[in-house]
């Protein structure tokens, strides 16, 4: 069974949107929950600068106890658009957070003990 809800809002007045989707799925092996965020502001920007890399974070557990496993990522930046002869700076701010929930201690994946 799968559960998938999906919320748009317009936030400031117009000048950024927020989109949310958030699916809950269970079978007879795990129980999912998935959560995408994704926040847009823009910005009037008089000069553009140079753009550098997004930043981001990346998070993941695992509790052998609670048979629970996490993973959480965060992307931040900026992007130029040129609208109607205008220079706008649109920033981001994406979050996608995953959380597995295995029934029985033998259907979980091996983990690997090795950090990259």
């Amino acid at each position: 069974m799968k559960d998938i809800l999906h919320k748009t809002k317009q936030i400031l007045q117009g000048r950024g949107k927020m989109i949310a989707i958030h699916e809950h799925a269970q079978d007879r092996d795990c129980v999912s929950e998935v959560r995408k965020n994704f926040l847009y502001l823009a910005q009037e920007a008089d000069q553009e600068e140079t753009v550098n890399a997004p930043q981001v974070h990346i998070r993941k557990s695992f509790d052998s106890l609670k048979h629970d496993e996490k993973f959480a990522m965060r992307v931040r930046g900026f992007f130029y658009v040129n609208r109607h002869r205008r220079l706008i700076k649109v920033y981001y701010y994406h979050t996608l957070r995953i959380l597995l929930h295995w029934k029985s201690a033998l259907v979980s994946p091996k983990k690997s003990v090795s950090m990259a």
